[in-house]
């Protein structure tokens, strides 16, 4: 069950466990419990459950914020905003810091406010993620937002191709290669 990259002849190096090791959609291999062990690194991340699709190119997650920010995105409106944004802030250092490519970096985020437990299910009694159960809580939602989002990319595109004459053309090659990519505008 051990996944192993060859790095050289006859060099091996351990990679992961085959249940922790997910395929993208474009060929890439991730290790997903390796990145939820970074991304906690951050202090805006108390736990982190990623999540990814052999039929995507891209990650999403489910984030229990730290105990500050859970406060905070309860009072809702502006503050469910800002705690979004230092998450995301987060995510960006520890992708950054530890030289993670694109696609590790989960393109968004559910917010769970309650932590995971064996006690809701989403923890084993040694601490382990319960995988089946997060994706039985948590599948649904998280394949709706990929659909928003490819949904979002085709609005976007299709606006580019009705309205995109008439702005400079930076604009719409900037808003294509956004939606294409599906990055943010920074």
């Amino acid at each position: 069950g051990d996944v192993m990259a060859l790095i050289g002849p006859d060099e091996l190096a351990y990679v992961d466990r085959t249940n922790n090791v997910q395929k993208l959609s474009q060929g890439e291999f991730v290790a997903i419990a390796r990145l939820e062990a970074l991304y906690t690194q951050s202090p805006a991340i108390r736990q982190i459950y990623i999540y990814g699709s052999s039929a995507r190119a891209y990650l999403l997650a489910v984030v229990v914020p730290s105990v500050e920010l859970v406060e905070l995105f309860r009072k809702g409106g502006d503050a469910a905003e800002q705690v979004k944004a230092a998450i995301r802030r987060g995510l960006q250092q520890v992708a950054e810091e530890h030289g993670l490519a694109s696609y590790e970096v989960p393109r968004d985020f559910l917010i769970e406010v309650e932590a995971f437990s064996p006690e809701n299910g989403l923890l084993t009694g040694v601490g382990k993620f319960s995988r089946p159960n997060f994706k039985d809580r948590f599948g649904d939602r998280l394949e709706a937002r990929f659909a928003e989002i490819a949904q979002e990319q085709v609005n976007e595109l299709r606006a580019l191709r009705s309205g995109g004459r008439d702005r400079p053309v930076f604009e719409p090659l900037a808003s294509a290669v956004k939606a294409t990519l599906g990055v943010s505008d920074g």
